[in-house]
């Protein structure tokens, strides 16, 4: 998806700095965005909903996000009481650690949560919470924007001991309700008192300020909840610590076992005596999705819309409940001779873009609608073993005289049985960054999360070519997956890498192992 308007040269990469007020356009919630460009703050809008899309500290090309291109590293805090805080803008949290704003009075008056543990300051930036807990998606951020939006959601529900049930509204697209990750959270979501109430508190404070302003800062009301551990990729300096982007947490869990849940994409299947169709594509003429931008053109309703995967979010439950699908109608499915077909959508010969919608659905709209695919409900979200790692990577990131170092998590790709771990959570790769100061060399370093036993020996890439490195860093994961978890030497031969077995040394004897290999 690239995000539109987008006022950049297409080649050039932008860092999305903060983000700004919220306001109403055409009846529509827009989101106004602060990127910086040649020293200095441009702001954008986009509707609400391409929130998902939106994370500080992260480039942009064209529009479309760079996941692996980042600042900051990976950090994680256990907050003792989560609502237990001080309200302080922006200006003074970001001076603290030398995020620059450019004096940009919108961005510098977002406000900011102010949290102290163990002699440490963490600053959460509202719309960072808002966006990571509660937008995950088109559906979700839409509902947050409306009086009783996840009311809207819902037909049907009751809550019994440890069963829950829940049927839900028509308007939720077939493609999101499949997907048992997003049942477990709306459950979370709507049968705890806590989270739906900061959930709601979005809206009521935004009402509060609208009739006096035209634009408005996102805010919520913290939930009341103890010993919550967070995992986030931020900026330290000294004993000040920025959050840039909430990965994960383990947010109170869910006190139910199972879920039922009907929806009308839960058809029960009937085998029939009809031809079976199979329809042709092209992937050479695959859709590019460019975001609408024009607020007075409306999406459609489908209910097949389509739902993009993207860099998930992780909430830890102890108790993953159970998903169980109640069906409704029959849906005859043919077991006849295949044919051909070239009709209908997703047949024959594609556009090269498509024009999508993150509004509202209506009735008569002619956008085709989309949505996001950002959640990843698990029993552990510490790291996947690559805590240690990670550490050691902290431990390079303070020799800021001769480093500058960015560290993210990358989810690799779908498609083989290393896509994911055991228990079916999907691997991750910390992929970090690394500019030797001294030698403007730059290299990046790739960690795979082999808590399963793999063997797998950490990656240094120095790329030859510095043109399309996203491109380079997405290949060398893909081929990865294709290659049964090893690394593919054939492809990389085409850069300077160097692979560091991993041996039994502590953090500092890693670190300065791992720097021998950076010169």
């Amino acid at each position: 998806m690239k995000l539109r308007p987008w006022t950049f040269d297409k080649d050039k990469e932008v860092v999305l700095k903060w983000i700004g007020d919220a306001k109403i356009t055409d009846e529509q919630w827009r989101i106004r965005t602060g990127f910086e460009v040649n020293n200095r703050i441009e702001i954008l809008e986009f509707p609400i909903a391409a929130l998902p899309l939106l994370k500080v500290g992260t480039f942009y090309k064209d529009g479309e996000i760079l996941e692996s291109s980042t600042t900051g590293i990976i950090y994680d805090v256990k907050i003792p009481k989560l609502n237990h805080c001080k309200i302080v803008n922006a200006l003074d949290a970001c001076k603290d650690v030398g995020h620059y704003l450019y004096a940009n009075p919108e961005l510098m008056s977002q406000v900011v949560f102010e949290f102290t543990v163990e002699g440490k300051t963490y600053y959460l930036p509202q719309f960072e919470f808002i966006r990571a807990v509660f937008a995950v998606n088109r559906l979700t951020t839409n509902a947050m924007m409306q009086p009783n939006g996840l009311e809207l959601l819902v037909e049907n529900l009751r809550l019994i001991n440890q069963q829950a049930y829940l049927e839900l509204a028509e308007e939720i697209p077939n493609n999101i309700v499949k997907d048992e990750n997003f049942i477990r959270y709306f459950a979370w979501l709507y049968f705890s008192p806590e989270i739906k109430a900061s959930f709601e508190s979005i809206y009521m404070l935004l009402t509060l300020k609208q009739s006096k302003k035209e634009y408005l800062k996102l805010e919520v009301k913290l939930p009341e909840i103890d010993n919550t551990y967070i995992q986030f990729r931020g900026i330290q300096k000294g004993n000040k610590v920025l959050i840039l982007q909430w990965l994960g947490s383990d947010m109170e869990g869910t006190t139910f076992t199972d879920i039922e849940v009907k929806h009308k994409a839960f058809k029960k299947k009937i085998p029939a005596l009809g031809k079976r169709k199979y329809r042709k594509s092209f992937k050479q003429d695959a859709i590019e999705n460019i975001l609408n931008d024009n607020p007075t053109e409306r999406s459609k309703q489908d209910a097949n819309q389509q739902v993009q995967d993207l860099q998930s979010t992780q909430f830890q439950f102890k108790n993953l409940a159970n998903v169980h699908k109640v069906y409704g109608d029959n849906h005859e499915v043919n077991q006849g001779d295949i044919y051909i077909s070239n009709q209908g959508q997703g047949g024959g010969i594609q556009k090269q873009q498509q024009e999508m919608g993150l509004d509202v659905s209506i009735y008569g709209g002619k956008i085709q609608p989309i949505d996001f695919k950002t959640l990843e409900v698990t029993k552990d979200i510490r790291g996947q073993g690559l805590e240690k790692f990670i550490k050691m990577i902290q431990l390079l990131a303070q020799d800021t005289h001769k480093y500058q170092v960015a560290m993210s998590f990358v989810y690799l790709p779908l498609g083989r049985k290393f896509s994911f771990l055991a228990d079916g959570t999907r691997r991750i790769c910390c992929l970090v960054y690394i500019q030797n100061k001294l030698t403007s060399k730059e290299l990046y370093v790739f960690e795979v999360a082999t808590i399963d036993g793999k063997t797998l020996s950490t990656l240094i890439v120095d790329f030859t070519i510095k043109k399309n490195k996203e491109f380079h860093i997405s290949k060398i994961i893909k081929e990865l997956v294709l290659n049964s978890g090893s690394w593919k030497t054939k492809d990389l031969s085409k850069s300077n890498f160097k692979r560091l077995k991993h041996l039994k040394q502590d953090l500092y004897e890693w670190k300065i192992r791992l720097e021998s290999n950076l010169q």
